[in-house]
């Protein structure tokens, strides 16, 4: 029963992918990988004489500012099934939190932004979000 349930896990890969260009988060690549990608490119258009700018953009605190509506449209023009879209809706809605200052808690909010830190599909949701 276990290798059935991993087999309906398996069946929504393809609607989780991300670009090819995409080095964070994903299994055997990582910011080497992308420094070396950058740094071929950048020698390969130097050696041909040609003047190379670069940009870098600082994603800090970046999967706090995922909008959960933009998420789901992403999604839905993937054609991510119902299924699959309805536990990543109930994964990132619906939060809440509150504010602990002096051993004064606020009174509790809704977490309208973001996706969980920590949670093993957030990293996918925020490439897809990207």
């Amino acid at each position: 029963m276990a290798s059935k349930n991993w087999k309906d896990v398996y069946q929504y890969h393809s609607y989780l992918y991300s670009s090819e260009n995409q080095y964070g988060f994903k299994k055997g690549v990582s910011c080497n990988s992308a420094v070396f990608t950058v740094r071929k490119l950048v020698d390969s258009f130097v050696n041909r004489g040609s003047t190379v700018n670069l940009c870098a953009i600082d994603l800090a605190k970046a999967f706090d500012k995922v909008n959960h509506h933009a998420l789901y449209v992403k999604l839905m023009k993937r054609f991510i099934p119902a299924p699959l879209l309805n536990v990543i809706v109930n994964l990132v809605s619906g939060c809440q939190t509150c504010i602990k200052w002096n051993h004064v808690y606020s009174p509790m909010f809704d977490i309208e932004f973001g996706v969980r830190q920590g949670s093993v599909l957030s990293p996918v949701l925020f490439a897809i979000y990207i």
